[in-house]
């Protein structure tokens, strides 16, 4: 019975969805606002979960006072509800951003910019094969020719705006590879979608 119902509210908010491809309608709104209401409503609920169980229960049954700082820099946010304290929440804000700028960059840096670094310097050399060779050979060409292109400092003329033209090209290249591999997402989500329409339809109304 469970699964009849979840297939039927599948199939309903489906088309609801689509309903906007027609006009903008009660139904497609009611579909749009379905997912927020309810992430909302998770998130609020798994959140207020961890800051009593992580946060108020040890201040309760352990004595970590410490534990009341992320409580009051949470509840500071809250001052934004009101213009005279609403300048409170600004510390929050700096001292969430601060923290996370510096988690973000001690990984980030080594484990994405400097690592696409080492494997480009290091892939021709690493190659056993001559079309190995030759894609890291190329791999050079268009990484040295598209950081050409941002360069704005110096007008390229002569056969070097041949240079910038190629890096361009390469640049041109890989978004497109990039808004194709999306569009492919975008197609197989809606493949899924049609599966599951069509599943409700011969299966939860007997027409298979």
């Amino acid at each position: 019975m469970a699964d009849v119902i979840y297939a039927t509210m599948q199939f309903v908010i489906i088309m609801a969805t689509w309903s906007y491809m027609y006009k903008e309608n009660a139904f497609s709104k009611m579909s749009a606002q379905i997912p927020i209401a309810a992430g909302t409503v998770h998130y609020a609920m798994r959140y207020l979960g961890q800051a009593v169980s992580q946060g108020i229960t040890p201040i309760v049954t352990e004595g970590k006072i410490l534990n009341i700082i992320p409580i009051l820099l949470g509840l500071a946010l809250y001052t934004r509800l009101t213009k005279e304290y609403g300048w409170v929440s600004s510390y929050t804000y700096a001292i969430q951003l601060g923290l996370g700028t510096g988690a973000v960059l001690t990984t980030l840096v080594p484990g994405s910019i400097i690592s696409l670094i080492v494997s480009t310097v290091e892939k021709p050399f690493a190659a056993t094969t001559l079309l190995d060779q030759l894609n890291g050979l190329l791999l050079y060409v268009g990484v040295l020719m598209a950081m050409s292109y941002w360069i704005f400092t110096k007008e390229f003329k002569g056969p070097l705006e041949y240079v910038l033209k190629i890096g361009r090209l390469f640049l041109m290249v890989s978004i497109g590879l990039l808004f194709a591999e999306d569009v492919l997402w975008s197609q197989s989500l809606f493949v899924g979608a049609w599966e599951m329409a069509l599943n409700f339809v011969y299966i939860v109304l007997g027409m298979g």
